[in-house]
């Protein structure tokens, strides 16, 4: 199986972590999905990460990677039924995290005149918002065993530390603790993101 990514996107690493807890060798491929023609074909969203597997079908989106991932493989299952409803809650979370960091990285690399301060305050607010809550959610996060919530909070913090500074740690001590802790996981470390 192939999976389109790039070297600094959560929603790739998401996948990745969830392919190694599982054991599940993946020929990574880094696109740039502002380029990629290829990405274009495969995917009309022209978004990463996108997933093709051996018989040519292709999965987007990194919830329907990672649940496939995770019925495919071997090992723990990362969703669990028991308390699904609140580590879903989490998940999203952790998500949306990604997602405004990611968004407010794309203002920051256009041009002066192209950017909203508007939305990069927007932004920068979901981002604060989304972090008291995980703040909040400190110790759920580190009981009980690797779940997809766990991984969607780790890599929407690492794509936030990556692109816009560790300020959140000062603000999030819980957080900060559980998240040092697993970055040492073996498939949270091997993913994480390069500049």
């Amino acid at each position: 199986m192939k999976l389109f990514t790039g070297p600094t996107t959560p929603f790739g690493r998401k996948a990745a972590i969830v392919a190694r807890e599982h054991g599940i060798a993946l020929d990574e491929e880094i696109c740039n999905p502002f380029e990629s023609e290829e990405l274009a074909r495969i995917n009309p969203l022209k978004l990463i990460p996108v997933l093709v597997l051996d018989d040519g079908a292709v999965l987007h989106d990194s919830h329907v990677i990672c649940e496939y991932l995770d019925a495919l493989g071997s090992g723990s299952n990362l969703y669990p039924e028991a308390d699904k409803w609140t580590w879903k809650m989490r998940m999203i979370l952790g998500h949306g995290l990604a997602e405004a960091s990611v968004q407010l990285q794309l203002q920051k690399v256009l041009p002066e005149s192209e950017r909203s301060e508007t939305m990069m305050a927007r932004y920068r607010a979901r981002i604060e918002r989304a972090a008291a809550v995980l703040e909040d959610e400190a110790d759920a996060l580190a009981a009980g065993e690797f779940r997809i919530d766990k991984v969607t909070a780790a890599c929407g913090l690492g794509h936030l530390e990556l692109r816009h500074g560790d300020d959140w740690r000062r603000l999030c001590p819980r957080l900060a603790t559980w998240y040092a802790e697993i970055v040492t996981r073996p498939s949270v470390a091997e993913t994480m993101p390069r500049a």
